[in-house]
């Protein structure tokens, strides 16, 4: 039997229930497609949902791609690869980006938030919250990775990262393979767990295998939270912060007028499609979709100063 092993530690009842759950996956990148792979492999049919396409850079760390994917789509090549491992399961792959035109896909019995950016995160909060689907939030940078449960009616997403404007973060710091595969475990550990009713962890956790350090932090529900309250959370996000190296570049949802920004600015120099402009004594490079900081790193200056030129060129 496929699930022997597995159902002698789990019980046959429950390899019964999870061979008639379904998992949705957003975002097939490290976490997702690891993620992908190990339910698969326990027997839960899925829904994955990515609309970016694989790169050579993706596998260092995305074990379910090999070269001869490079240029496909992350969900579809998944999915192809997944009914090769399990042929029992049913699998729906979709070549899209989430948002509320079609945040519907995500319906299931529980979902994985395995994306990149903040936005999409708040939108899968709002929609399980809404409809009391469990979903469990992961992430991973550099050494270092987070999980927490977020179950219907008690502290969801929004009340840990609460939403704070326009401005929302990326960060290209490089990322370890090791982290990213006990991330996606410790993730998919949680969702079985869920999903046979046994005793889920309550608790954010946080990993550093710099230093081996395990963290547990207890989270409250927010009882100013505007999705907890059934208000609608409005999430405009205009600006993108990023950081590469010591380089911090703010990216923009619209292609910037230099004519207009070259009327308000001083401009030190100018390049193909490039300024190089002056503002309170700090030297900037803006194209028409990135605002670049070379030398300055407050970031609560750089956001100033970012929605000041995005607001005079957009």
């Amino acid at each position: 039997m496929r699930y022997a092993r597995q159902e002698r530690f789990i019980g046959k009842n429950n390899q019964e229930l999870l061979n008639k759950k379904n998992v949705a996956i957003i975002g097939l990148g490290a976490l997702g497609s690891n993620s992908a792979n190990l339910l698969s492999r326990a027997g839960l049919n899925l829904i994955l949902i990515d609309n970016d396409k694989i790169d050579l850079t993706n596998l260092q760390r995305q074990n379910i791609f090999t070269e001869r994917d490079i240029k496909k789509n992350k969900a579809l090549a998944a999915k192809n690869y997944l009914k090769k491992v399990n042929s029992e399961i049913n699998i729906k792959a979709y070549d899209e980006k989430l948002n509320k035109n079609n945040i519907n896909l995500i319906k299931s019995d529980l979902v994985l938030d395995c994306t990149d950016n903040l936005e999409t995160r708040f939108l899968i909060n709002e929609y399980c919250y809404k409809n009391k689907i469990p979903f469990v939030h992961a992430a991973a940078i550099q050494s270092k990775g987070v999980i927490f449960n977020i179950i219907p009616e008690k502290a969801c997403f929004n009340c840990i990262y609460k939403y704070t404007g326009n401005i929302e973060r990326c960060e290209d710091l490089g990322v370890l393979n090791t982290i990213t595969t006990l991330i996606s475990s410790l993730q998919v550990n949680e969702a079985l767990k869920i999903l046979m009713n046994k005793d889920y962890e309550t608790t954010l956790i946080r990993v550093n295998l710099e230093n081996n350090n395990i963290e547990k932090i207890k989270v409250n529900k927010n009882p100013d939270c505007e999705v907890c309250k059934g208000e609608k959370l409005e999430k405009n996000f205009k600006l993108l912060l990023c950081r590469t190296g010591n380089t911090l570049t703010v990216k923009t949802d619209k292609e910037l007028d230099l004519e207009k920004i070259k009327d308000n600015f001083g401009v030190l120099r100018e390049g193909n499609a490039t300024l190089l402009i002056d503002f309170d004594n700090e030297k900037i490079i803006v194209n028409k979709k990135e605002i670049i900081f070379k030398d300055l790193k407050d970031e609560n200056k750089i956001m100033k100063i970012a929605n000041e030129i995005y607001n005079t060129g957009k």
